[in-house]
C-alpha cells in the first residue's frame, strides 16, 4: 500500500499544472481542507519547507539535518495517511473509483496548497517578503518601463 500510495503522489505530482479535479476529486479536496487541523498544517508547512530545502541553491540556508528531516517526513506521511485513510476514506475511496489516480493525485495538490499557503500566508512572512519592494530602485523601474 506505501508503494502505491507513493507512486501516486510521485506519478501526479503536488504541484504542476492546475488540477482539474471531477466532482470526486474536489470532494476529497474540499475533505483533505476540513479535515487539515492546525497542527496537521504545522507539520505540513514544516514538510515543505524540508523538502524545499535541499534544492542545491537551498541547502546552505537550512540547519536540518537528516534526522531531523526524517522525523519530518514521518509525521508529514502519518498525516497523509490519517487524512485518507481515517478523515476522508469515503472520498478517497469515490475518487479513486470515479476519475482513478488522476483525480487522487489532484486532490493530493491540495495538501501542497496547504503547505504552501500556510508559508506564505504567515504574517511575518509577507512582511519579509514585501522587503524585496522596498529594495527595488523604483526610479529605475518606472525609467525603463516608459522609456523606448
Amino acid at each position: 500500500m506505501k508503494a502505491l500510495f507513493a507512486t501516486l503522489v510521485l506519478a501526479t505530482g503536488l504541484w504542476g499544472t492546475p488540477a482539474h479535479a471531477g466532482e470526486a476529486g474536489a470532494a476529497l479536496s474540499e475533505c483533505l481542507k476540513r479535515s487539515a487541523t492546525p497542527d496537521d498544517r504545522r507539520i505540513l508547512v514544516q514538510w515543505i519547507f524540508s523538502a524545499i530545502a535541499i534544492h542545491p541553491d537551498l541547502q546552505a540556508l537550512s540547519a536540518i539535518d537528516n534526522a531531523q528531516r526524517a522525523k519530518i517526513e514521518k509525521d508529514a506521511a502519518a498525516t497523509f495517511e490519517r487524512l485518507v485513510a481515517v478523515d476522508c476514506t469515503v472520498t478517497a475511496r469515490q475518487t479513486i473509483v470515479a476519475e482513478g489516480t488522476e483525480g487522487f493525485g489532484n486532490a493530493f495538490k491540495t495538501l501542497g496548497e496547504l503547505a504552501m499557503g500556510g508559508v506564505v500566508e504567515n504574517r511575518d512572512v509577507q512582511v519579509g517578503m514585501s522587503r524585496l519592494g522596498e529594495l527595488v530602485d523604483s526610479q529605475r523601474m518606472l525609467k525603463a518601463l516608459i522609456s523606448k
